[in-house]
């Protein structure tokens, strides 16, 4: 199984917790594939990459929306990407009023964690209620540079956590449980491996590949020509 990688050490590894006796051999295995991982700020598109697959419910996943929604939107992203951050300040609520509320699109989040402190980042996102994950995401966004670049991460991130409802016994059980860990590493493998995915964020809208941020106009327009297609 591919892994994303360790941060480097200014951005702690945070050991304290757990430790992963494989670590020495993840990072070996890594190699190359999370050395090429890149954040994208310019959006282009892709023809389909993943068939009907990449629509199909997976664990972890967050979705909003009518479950029948016409559209089905899935964002591959990391909380320490920069760009994913603006996705969700300045794109998402009008795309949630205006097309996931209303029943046009059912959005999915799927975790791609950058490094080992956002996969952690990750955790804390499910370990907290489903009525907060929206509100928890936002402030592990607003606050990355904080948690992501803190001698000791995990302490940062149970400070976030805990003001949002997740209590720190909580998050620490979430950790050693390690059942949130492999299921945020399998949609890891999944999206690199079968779905190509390489960069936050990602999206697929009904099947056809984007990548990198996009503007509320040029999201919406792509939204209303879908819509208007004929079945």
């Amino acid at each position: 199984m591919s892994h994303p990688r360790r941060s480097a050490p200014r951005c702690g590894a945070a050991d304290e917790v757990r430790k992963l006796p494989s670590r020495r051999s993840l990072l070996a295995r890594l190699g190359g594939l999370f050395g090429a991982l890149a954040v994208m700020a310019l959006v282009f598109s892709m023809p389909p990459a993943a068939g009907g697959e990449s629509l199909d419910g997976r664990a972890g996943d967050k979705a909003f929306g009518d479950a029948d929604a016409p559209i089905v939107m899935i964002e591959y992203y990391s909380l320490n990407c920069p760009y994913c951050a603006a996705f969700h300040r300045k794109v998402f609520p009008p795309l949630k009023a205006a097309y996931i509320e209303t029943g046009k699109v059912r959005f999915v989040f799927r975790d791609f964690p950058l490094n080992w402190t956002a996969l952690e980042a990750a955790i804390l996102t499910h370990c907290a209620a489903p009525e907060r994950y929206l509100a928890l995401q936002d402030a592990l966004f607003e606050n990355a540079r904080v948690w992501n670049g803190a001698e000791t991460p995990l302490q940062a991130l149970a400070k976030i956590g805990a003001e949002h409802g997740v209590e720190r016994a909580t998050f620490k059980r979430c950790l050693e449980d390690g059942r949130l860990e492999r299921q945020v590493l399998e949609a890891y493998e999944f999206a690199s491996e079968e779905l190509g995915v390489d960069s936050t964020p990602t999206f697929f809208i009904d099947g056809e590949k984007h990548v990198g941020g996009m503007a509320f106009e040029t999201l919406s327009e792509k939204l209303d020509a879908l819509l208007r297609a004929p079945e």
